[in-house]
């Protein structure tokens, strides 16, 4: 009894797929791919490209630029630590140099302008001091644009 129960299931399944229509398999084929790999990339550039060595030129490159890089920066500093910029204020009664680097170093006002009060010497110091202050920015920005340009990099945008 069972077996004739078990060719009616499958006799009724067989039926169900013909009207079902199901595809048939598709055959397996071999898909032939022509692109080339991906290039290798190496930490520091090369890869075993035709410059030979696998990168290993530019890195040196690069660490010997680094240090020139490096050496300009040190001069450049230098340089802002020892440069002097002034700026005046009340007609030249008062005088504030700071360096390169934004370091107040000094601060003149005349006798005539001191008997004018605290608060027109105050007044006459903060305008100088920051009309110096701009001079001496508006220098460093132009002596590190000026380095950048002989590195060959771009400047950083500006805040």
């Amino acid at each position: 009894m069972t077996r004739p129960l078990l060719l009616v299931l499958a006799t009724s399944l067989l039926a169900m797929g013909a009207a079902l229509r199901l595809p048939a398999p598709m055959p397996a084929r071999a898909v032939a791919r022509t692109a080339a790999p991906p290039p290798v990339r190496m930490l520091f550039g090369g890869g075993g490209d035709k410059e030979g060595g696998g990168g290993m030129p530019n890195m040196m490159e690069t660490i010997k630029k680094a240090q020139q890089v490096g050496v300009k920066v040190k001069e450049l500093q230098e340089e802002l630590q020892n440069t002097e910029v002034e700026a005046t204020a009340e007609d030249g009664k008062v005088t504030v140099t700071i360096s390169g680097a934004q370091v107040p170093l000094s601060v003149e006002v005349t006798d005539e302008l001191l008997a004018m009060g605290a608060e027109k010497v105050s007044a006459a110091v903060s305008l100088a001091h920051a009309e110096a202050h701009k001079n001496s920015v508006e220098y460093a920005k132009q002596r590190m644009s000026s380095l950048y340009e002989d590195i060959g990099l771009p400047m950083p945008p500006q805040q």
